[in-house]
């Protein structure tokens, strides 16, 4: 390529040129793709660049040749900072490698049970020929070798992620053989290593997993315990199938077991001929054609293992046809690119570090009785491939056999196989494999009440109700009643805002979408009388109206509007920023309030029309036509049956379209230290502020909003944020940014982790405690404030507000 694909315009890898044909898995940003996996068959054994596949965690960095540089530190006998021209210096090897993401096939995975990783295809694995200087030469060279206590290397790359740099390590005697050829690789394919790659340099680990293959390389490290680096913690593990969730991983510590961490692949095949939607045609003229299919794949190992055979089977693995094999001598193509395998050919003829191609020709005519068509591969250790997949909250290693389901598709005049994949790959739908059944819910709160409508009670009319929407008469219909909630405003624990912005409508599905049966019960107490049959109809029907007037905002306190998903980027194994595009020039939200994000649940029932879910949220940031919403997915556990919205929000697709409406909240700040509570305005000088995880959200709307106050009516705010781990911490940048411009003595900043890094940490540790509100709730000293001039705003979990914040 040599334009930037139009949908990395306007972001930080605007510089970056890329393929369009390859397959986006999360979104616009960060870049994690795959070819189409007929296409990758198509490029050939070895994997043109463009179509290799990527794995971003952030922004590609801008890397300058001459000015890079390459720490080498630890338990060397001399530590050193190496430039490029250093490496080039050292002799040059180039080695044929096939490089798989650990999560390649996750997403047939993912249709069993969803893990916490998005969904790749199976074109995760990708073949080049890598250019460099072997790892062993640069630190016995450069560095003096290792120290005797030294058990790994650590790498870091110079990317910059919302975790910081990607890192991990590997054990040093495999860093350090001549068996391994671990390389500082600088060219791919004979060409400098492109931006998604690496460039200038970066690792690459032969049979291993492509995590261990740091990119931007920056630092080199001996040491005696593996990475502490968060990556190499919380990633590219293979748990227990018991772990659940990972919350349960991180409560119970799994993730830091080295047991369970990845290094080599496993055995793996799959099938790209047929491809998904292929028809391969059985007649022509009204004769049997003669001519057999030729099915291809592709099938790979780990540890520099031999692939000694791939066998296929259309009679769900009765019976075997065995496969020709295509791997061409790694010396040779070494020399395609310019390079050389050097070493004697003995060692040339044993690397064995790239992926078989095979095919097999099947006669048409056994297709016509075929159900599926299989594969499976085998190594020189006589390993295979399952026949089933065995599930990991990860999603990681799947390497069962890969089905491709066969349809006879009958015409007058034509007769052909209807091939379909298991999944394709990202959010997209399509293949065999269907996402799992939502699990049966038993809780009462999701049964209808139908009690008959009371005959003493006056019938209202719709028209009626709809003249009742104020916080001194409000009416509401639910299941074709109606009900004065007028005297339960003040009493309703979300506030009388979630009452009012329904006051006048037929709320039911809303009602139901949130309430349980205990509420259902005291709803019965505001009962005025039930609805006339002519006028029942729901009213939120109305909700697919939207605006296409740029002077009115996006919301609509009684009408739900539709949100388009254009993005979904993965803070943290649990945590997401969802970006959503809307037709209006503004969102329409007052700063600290909040809005109903809504969807149906999965139907489990054809013949009933699915329940809706509706939640509130805070945006974490607001603009012309867009809205983000920073917010934490709850996966089920054996402890509890996870969230309901944020697992269907997590399932939602590029450009699908979720319900919003709005604005509602008790709380709105109206700047120079000025807000009103429930309609009341008065003022604070001292904002205390107490958020817990992503609660940060609506703390973060009136923090952003202290930049426009006037510096001399700007009122003092300290943040005690609170949160597990570090990598649930999220908008600290922004927050410290802000910081930077209001200055320590406007903005006070306290991070408090239930679980803190093991490094140096600055902040408070365990859990919120009495001391902690007392030192950093209200910091700044001066006598001139009252306690009326103080305000406190809490926003967090139940148990940490009525375990830690209530006196």
């Amino acid at each position: 390529p040599t334009t930037v694909d139009t949908r990395d315009e306007n972001t930080p890898d605007s510089f970056v040129f890329r393929d369009p044909a390859m397959v986006r898995l999360t979104g616009k940003h960060p870049f994690n793709a795959e070819p189409p996996l007929k296409v990758l068959e198509q490029a050939g054994f070895v994997t043109p660049n463009q179509l290799h596949f990527v794995r971003n965690h952030g922004p590609v960095p801008q890397i300058v040749w001459d000015e890079h540089r390459i720490e080498i530190t630890g338990l060397v006998h001399r530590p050193v900072i190496l430039s490029m021209q250093d490496i080039l210096s050292l002799p040059p090897v180039t080695i044929p490698v096939t490089m798989v993401c650990a999560g390649n096939r996750r997403k047939e995975q993912n249709m069993t049970k969803q893990s916490i990783g998005f969904g790749w295809g199976a074109a995760g694995a990708s073949t080049a020929c890598w250019t460099g200087v072997y790892l062993r030469d640069v630190i016995n060279h450069f560095a003096g070798g290792l120290l005797d206590n030294t058990n790994y290397i650590c790498f870091d790359g110079c990317d910059t992620t919302s975790k910081g740099a990607y890192g991990t390590s590997l054990a040093a005697n495999r860093a350090m053989s001549d068996h391994y050829d671990v390389l500082l690789a600088y060219k791919m394919n004979g060409e400098l290593l492109p931006p998604d790659h690496g460039y200038p340099v970066r690792v690459l680990i032969p049979g291993c997993i492509g995590g261990r293959s740091v990119k931007w390389l920056a630092r080199i490290e001996a040491s005696e315990t593996e990475s502490k680096n968060i990556f190499h913690s919380i990633d590219n593990k293979v748990l227990p199938t018991q772990v659940q969730s990972a919350e349960q991983a991180t409560a119970e510590d799994w993730w830091h077991r080295p047991e369970y961490t990845l290094y080599d692949l496993n055995i793996n095949s799959a099938i790209s001929s047929p491809d998904h939607d292929e028809r391969i045609p059985l007649m022509q003229n009204g004769q049997f054609l003669d001519t057999p299919y030729r099915a291809r794949g592709y099938a790979y190992t780990g540890g520099n293992r031999r692939i000694t055979r791939v066998e296929a089977s259309i009679d769900g693995g009765e019976t075997w046809l065995l496969c020709t094999l295509e791997r061409p001598d790694a010396a040779t193509l070494a020399c395609l690119f310019g390079g050389e395998l050097r070493g004697p050919s003995y060692y040339q003829r044993s690397r064995q570090w790239a992926w078989t191609r095979w095919h097999v020709d099947i006669p048409r005519i056994d297709l016509l009785t075929a159900q599926e068509m299989v594969v499976r591969a085998w190594d020189e250790s006589q390993n295979t491939q399952p026949e089933k997949l065995t599930w990991n909250l990860m999603g990681m290693m799947n390497n069962c056999w890969f089905r491709v389901k066969l349809r006879l598709d009958r015409s007058p005049s034509d007769l052909a196989i209807q091939c379909s994949h298991p999944t394709l790959a990202g959010p997209v739908a399509g293949g065999w494999m269907s996402p799992p059944p939502k699990a049966e819910e038993e809780d009462a709160s999701q049964k209808q009440q139908s009690s008959a409508k009371p005959s003493s009670l006056p019938v209202y009319s719709l028209a009626e109700v709809e003249k009742h929407t104020s916080d001194t008469d409000c009416w509401i219909i639910v299941n074709d009643k109606v009900y004065d909630c007028t005297p339960f405003l003040k009493d309703h624990p979300g506030g009388a805002s979630s009452i009012l912005i329904t006051g006048g409508t037929d709320t039911t599905e809303e009602f139901d979408a949130i309430h349980s049966s205990k509420a259902q019960a005291m709803l019965e107490d505001y009962l005025i009388g039930p609805t006339s049959s002519t006028n029942s109809s729901n009213s939120s029907s109305r909700s697919s109206m939207t605006s296409t007037d740029d002077q009115i905002p996006f919301l609509h306190q009684k009408q739900w509007k539709k949100l388009v998903l254009e993005s979904k980027q993965h803070l943290s194994p649990t945590i997401r920023i969802y970006r959503f595009t809307f037709d209006a020039a503004w969102f329409g939200l007052p700063i600290g309030q909040h809005v109903y994000l809504k969807l149906p649940e999965e139907a489990r029932d054809a013949s009933q029309k699915p329940k809706s879910v509706m939640r509130a949220y805070t945006p974490s940031r607001c603009g012309p036509g867009y809205v983000e919403f920073l917010i934490k997915v709850y996966y089920p556990d054996h402890r509890q049956p996870g969230g309901k919205l944020t697992q269907l929000l997590d399932k939602v697709r590029i450009g699908e379209t979720v319900d919003c409406k709005g604005p509602l909240g008790e709380y709105e700040y109206l700047g120079d230290g000025r807000y009103t509570i429930e309609g009341v305005q008065t003022s604070a000088r001292h904002i205390g502020m107490i958020a817990g995880g992503t609660g940060i959200t609506p703390m973060w709307q009136v923090l952003d909003a202290l930049r426009h106050d006037d510096p001399s009516s700007r009122p003092c705010v300290s943040l005690i944020y609170c949160a597990r781990h570090l990598e649930d911490l999220v908008l600290t940048e922004e927050l410290e940014a802000l910081q930077a411009y209001l200055g320590p003595d406007r903005l006070h900043l306290r991070y408090i982790l239930s679980t803190p890094p093991k490094d140096a940490w600055e902040h408070g540790s365990g859990r919120l405690s009495l001391s902690d509100v007392q030192e950093h709730l209200f910091p700044f000293a001066t006598s001139q404030v009252t306690e009326e001039d103080k305000v406190v705003l809490l926003c967090g979990s139940d148990a940490m507000i009525e375990q830690s914040c209530k006196p």
